[in-house]
């Protein structure tokens, strides 16, 4: 039924709150450059690293990576902080809550 899926729905949304331990704090991209066409190939990028579910980067160049578990963070950080992605050297680090 139509009920249920809506409340499905919202359920699901709740549940993807950043988990810092699976997420990757991940900068040093071009500002205003942000598309979903970017995070998408980042996403891919991202992969060499682990199983990363998502990408989200902001206007400012800044944002987060979604990964399967905690090791896979570490891993993107130790392999892939410092790299170039699409001419920019990007920054990959621990996901501190900078929310205040």
């Amino acid at each position: 039924p139509m009920f249920e899926k809506g409340w499905d729905k919202g359920k699901g949304k709740g549940k993807r709150r950043t988990d810092p331990e699976k997420t990757a704090w991940v900068g040093g991209l071009p500002a205003d450059a942000a598309s979903v066409e970017r995070n998408k190939e980042l996403m891919e990028y991202m992969k060499q690293a682990g199983d990363c579910k998502y990408v989200k980067i902001g206007k400012s160049g800044e944002g987060s990576a979604g990964f399967s578990s905690a090791e896979e963070v570490q891993t993107a950080i130790a392999t892939l902080n410092g790299s170039t992605f699409q001419g920019s050297v990007i920054q990959v680090d621990v996901w501190t809550k900078k929310e205040a």
